[in-house]
């Protein structure tokens, strides 16, 4: 399924708000959400999974941790994964406008060369491999050559996970160097199944005991190109110790949720933690501390306003890519697992929505399915 990106102002339509107000001549205004009370099929629910970016964990942290976690999204069993990571097109994309975008690496380390690197092996460009891909990974049997074939198409994609998801799928036996996979192909593909990210230890392992196809890059860059000036930017917040108290979370109301407080430092602390994270007033709270707050001090000046911009248009887009992906599966479920800073965003985009319904990951971690 290809993922392309809506022109900037067609996502803001989008993502418009979904109060519904009224005008001085007694009309109501469009609302998109309203349509969704006269749905001819149900709704598409959509669990967005708030987390702490796991590579930044304690030294302590295992990702066998995540165990009961994986056991209640098992349960929860979503159609289509989303993972914040950029697609392969959208790096392909800032690669070729890099003058005016930045080094895609920044953000997706080497995945781009490793593409490009499969891409040689097998002869195919990254947009040739993906449209071979779809076909096979929208068939519901794979025969054990093909689903060799399909890890190779989407690293040379560049969409190493879903790579990943497909060899996870094979018995370790089968994992052997065939069907277009080489042997630097093999290496590469079995690195991004493991780690303490949040992707390898969650996401990919997830979507293959699920036995999904592939999991869908969500995550944006493009809107770095809106970022303020950075030296800009730096000077105005350290010139203001409000803000750097509400970044720091050391004011008194937001103690609570600093670094320190939500440490994933004991298996028991899993759940407990994650419990905050996606909680209403922590993402309230931390909308506040981190982004509002840019634009409510005039000591920070146009730079703030430029920070909080760059913000909503990456989780517009990543709002966007959820829109697309979940377009295929009108009744289905979806789930997205991201930093927990943009889950308060996204998902007041995505109720704006015509058809979607936001299910919670709260009563998804208090819920205790059999086995779990």
């Amino acid at each position: 399924m290809p993922i392309r990106y809506l022109r900037s102002a067609a996502v803001l339509v989008l993502a418009c708000t979904s109060l519904t107000a009224a005008h001085a001549d007694g009309q109501r205004e469009f609302d998109p959400a309203a349509a969704r009370r006269r749905l001819a099929m149900p709704t598409t629910k959509v669990m967005v999974l708030g987390i702490s970016h796991l590579d930044n964990a304690p030294k302590a942290f295992d990702p066998s941790w995540l165990v009961p976690v994986i056991c209640r999204l098992r349960a929860f069993a979503p159609d289509a994964i989303l993972i914040e990571a950029m697609s392969g097109e959208q790096l392909a994309q800032i690669d070729a406008y890099k003058a005016v975008r930045g080094e895609a690496g920044k953000w997706a380390g080497s995945t781009l060369s490793i593409a490009r690197d499969a891409q040689a092996a097998l002869g195919l460009t990254g947009a040739d491999a993906l449209a071979q891909a779809e076909p096979l990974a929208a068939r519901t049997r794979l025969s054990v050559s093909e689903r060799r074939r399909l890890a190779a198409l989407f690293l040379a994609a560049g969409e190493p996970f879903s790579a990943a998801v497909q060899w996870q799928q094979l018995a370790p036996g089968e994992r052997i160097v065939a069907d277009g996979v080489t042997a630097t192909m093999k290496v590469k593909i079995e690195r991004f199944g493991i780690g303490r990210g949040e992707i390898t230890s969650l996401a990919v392992p997830l979507a293959a005991q699920l036995g999904r196809s592939r999991v869908y890059s969500a995550g944006d860059h493009l809107s770095d190109a809106s970022l303020p000036d950075d030296a800009v930017f730096s000077a105005a917040v350290k010139a203001n110790p409000a803000i750097i108290a509400q970044f720091d979370k050391a004011t008194p109301e937001l103690q609570p949720f600093g670094a320190k407080a939500l440490a994933l430092d004991a298996p028991e602390r899993v759940l407990p933690v994650l419990r905050v994270l996606n909680s209403p007033r922590f993402g309230m709270l931390d909308a506040q501390s981190q982004w509002l707050s840019l634009q409510q001090d005039r000591s920070i000046g146009p730079s703030g306003r430029q920070r909080v911009a760059a913000w909503e248009a990456q989780n517009l887009r990543m709002a966007t890519t959820i829109r697309e992906v979940t377009a295929p599966i009108p009744g289905g479920k979806a789930l997205l697992i991201v930093g927990a800073a943009h889950k308060a965003f996204i998902e007041t985009y995505l109720r704006a929505m015509t058809d979607i319904e936001i299910v919670s990951a709260s009563a998804m971690l208090d819920a205790r399915p059999a086995g779990c």
